[in-house]
This record gives C-alpha cells, sequence and structure tokens, in this order.
C-alpha cells in the first residue's frame, strides 16, 4: 500500500469539515474539506485515525476476556464486526 502520507493540516481540515458537516457525506467532504483526496481516502483516514473516540494502547483485561469469549462464541469474521461497531479498535 502507498500513496502521499496525510499532513497535520490535511487532519486539520478533515476533522474541521467532517464536525461541520457530520455522517453521510463522504463523498462532498473533500470537495467541502479542500482536499485533494479521494472521498474514500477521507473516510479511512477518519475511521481509522482521527476519530475521538477511537481506544489507542493497551486492551485492559476484561476486554480480553470479552474478545476471548466472543471469539469462542461466534468466531473471528463476527467478532471483527462487533468490534468496529462497538468500543474496541483493532
Amino acid at each position: 500500500m502507498g500513496g502521499i502520507c496525510w499532513t497535520k493540516e490535511e487532519d486539520h481540515l478533515l476533522k474541521k469539515c467532517k464536525h461541520q458537516h457530520g455522517a453521510g457525506e463522504w463523498q462532498r467532504i473533500p470537495l467541502l474539506a479542500g482536499l485533494n483526496r479521494c472521498p474514500k481516502s477521507c473516510r479511512l483516514r477518519w475511521v481509522n485515525y482521527l476519530r475521538p473516540d477511537i481506544k489507542r494502547g493497551r486492551f485492559a483485561e476484561d476486554e480480553i476476556d470479552l474478545i476471548i469469549k466472543l471469539h469462542n462464541l461466534l468466531g473471528n469474521r463476527q467478532v471483527n464486526y462487533i468490534s468496529k461497531v462497538h468500543f474496541l479498535s483493532w
């Protein structure tokens, strides 16, 4: 995977535009923010790096236990889906 790295200025513009226009505007966000990026790139940058509720660092013991229980119950695919919808960020 490659591409041009995001700058701090681009991150700032994306955050500002996302807060002003909310969810569901990904097709328009690059234009509204003045970014020379595709909508998918903006969405992925937000989801994977800039979202305010992203949990970074180590998992707590209770989170590890929950992951193991869910994996045993549901398998990889469902646990991965739940992690994206709920509080975990892998």
